[in-house]
């Protein structure tokens, strides 16, 4: 990371645990980089945490200690988190109604309620879960966006160039649940911008013995052929906002609606031999 000033406007947004966690260690890394607040002011970045937990923010005002830097506390702040489980999932079902935006990608919402079940903590590691939270706060994500936008532009002063990078894991809930309406919202209000994605799908190793609840790489498999078909132009999701039309964003020039989608894993191929 550089010290010298930018003026390229950077919004970063992380979709569920994996995005949280990539945020946490950029962010302090930046604390590391400019130790004052002076200096990290003049940075044109801002952080966008989505998650259907709040297990990542701090608790009653007190600083995490995760987030511990040379003596400061970096923990997210309320303005660079989105909370998207403040309705519970059977609800929203139970009142499909009240919910137009959830209309267009539920077309039956008891064998919905039926399939999805009992979600416990955050999405559950259900996919379909995930995605119906980030729909029912999809305008509070676009809100957020915008207002993650203004405090870059204030900073570098430049309206035309921004750079949009959005990081999630797509074997749990809420990052492989959203990751497709959060890339398309994400072109609908920045048409111009440069828009990079980093999914992260685990292989051979769980990052916990315990998080595979006979999902995990149902999910990933899953969001791989919805990313693939996105940017193929062969998928063109309902728009979650409740516009009420599909959200064709796939563009020609980008080759995709996504400028780039970059995958990794969590196992190391050695190339020697």
């Amino acid at each position: 990371m550089s010290k010298s000033y930018c003026n390229t406007n950077h919004i970063l947004v992380g979709l569920g645990g994996t995005g949280g966690k990539i945020l946490r260690e950029f962010k302090m890394r930046m604390f590391e980089e400019f130790p004052t607040k002076e200096e990290r002011r003049k940075q044109p970045v801002s952080i966008l945490y989505v998650d259907s937990t709040k297990e990542m923010m701090p608790k009653e005002g007190r600083p995490r200690p995760d987030f511990r830097v040379m003596g400061q506390d970096a923990s997210f702040t309320n303005e660079e988190f989105l909370f998207i489980k403040g309705s519970d999932v059977t609800y929203l079902l139970e009142h499909i109604d009240a919910y137009p935006a959830l209309k267009g990608i539920v077309s039956n919402a008891s064998l919905v309620k039926t399939a999805i079940g009992n979600l416990g903590e955050a999405a559950g590691q259900k996919r379909r879960a995930g995605r119906l939270l980030f729909a029912s706060n999809a305008v509070a994500f676009t809100n957020a966006m915008k207002n993650a936008y203004s405090r870059c532009r204030d900073i570098s002063e430049n309206e035309r160039e921004l750079n949009v990078h959005i990081f999630a894991g797509l074997s749990g809930g809420t990052g492989s649940g959203s990751i497709i309406d959060a890339i398309v919202q994400t072109r609908k209000l920045f048409p111009s911008a440069v828009i990079s994605v980093y999914a992260m799908i685990p292989e051979m190793h769980l990052p916990k013995p315990n998080m595979d609840k006979g999902l995990y790489y149902q999910n990933g498999y899953a969001a791989l052929n919805e990313l693939n078909a996105l940017q193929a132009g062969r998928y063109i999701p309902h728009d979650v906002t409740g516009a009420g039309y599909e959200a064709n964003f796939w563009s020609s020039s980008v080759h995709g609606v996504a400028n780039g989608i970059t995958l990794y894993s969590n196992v190391y191929i050695s190339t020697d031999f």
